[in-house]
């Protein structure tokens, strides 16, 4: 089994732990293992069964998800993960380029300090994850690349060493869009994005900051101009919220 995938495996969980907070954690991880995609519906008894809990838990982690926005509730279709609109997908991108370009900025400076003692293996850490994503680039599998590309983010975030660029990272969001708009972006979009991705590797192993953040901030605003001329079956309707 691919290492990626492996770790969706239900007893990769705490499936005892009868909590709201294991449920809650237990669906964030299936959207960035690509278990659960937009648009699909979360089935209570499927969940209860899984996770090992009670239907109690179960409610009270889709009311915590559906006040984030990961999912919606409605009386016909219940629950299920929400595509995001227009809109959202633009700020969304706002908020990951300011992120982003402060992370790489950080991580660059950090892996530049740590060359010469190679003390904390920022530089190899760094290697592991883009050589992961460049082989999943290849793959030709629109969820291992995802998670791919989420392996190589965190990498960053975690070696620019700040706790709160961590936390308010919205990872989960961000894995509901590429799920979402993924079908509708041309080849060469797919291969651009993974050029894009050794540039700024490229620039970090430099130990290269500002060459970093010019990388990463081209990146995320190629993509914000390409979300304004995506087809509007690409996104949720204004109106679902």
């Amino acid at each position: 089994m691919n290492e990626i995938v492996a770790e969706t495996a239900p007893d990769a969980l705490n499936g005892s732990a009868s909590s709201p907070d294991l449920v809650v954690s237990a669906i964030e991880r299936g959207i960035l293992y690509g278990r659960f995609v937009p648009g699909q519906r979360l089935i209570e008894a499927d969940l209860t069964r899984d996770l090992k809990v009670s239907r109690g838990p179960v409610r009270e982690a889709l009311k915590r998800l559906a006040a984030e926005g990961v999912v919606a509730l409605t009386p016909r279709r219940g629950a299920y993960i929400r595509a995001l609109t227009r809109i959202e997908v633009l700020d969304l991108l706002q908020v990951l380029q300011a992120i982003m370009r402060l992370a790489v900025g950080m991580a660059a400076a950090r892996i530049r300090r740590d060359r010469s003692s190679k003390q904390h293996g920022y530089a190899e850490k760094l290697a592991n994850a883009y050589e992961l994503l460049k082989n999943q680039g290849a793959s030709g599998d629109r969820v291992l690349q995802s998670i791919a590309r989420t392996r190589f983010y965190d990498a960053i975030l975690e070696i620019a060493g700040n706790r709160e660029l961590v936390r308010i990272n919205p990872v989960v969001p961000t894995q509901i869009l590429r799920m979402q708009v993924h079908s509708f972006l041309p080849q060469q979009t797919h291969q651009r994005q993974f050029d894009d991705y050794q540039r700024l590797y490229n620039a970090l192993i430099a130990g290269d900051p500002k060459q970093a953040k010019w990388v990463v901030s081209l990146h995320i605003r190629r993509s914000r101009i390409q979300m304004l001329h995506l087809s509007d079956e690409a996104f949720a309707p204004a109106q679902e919220h």
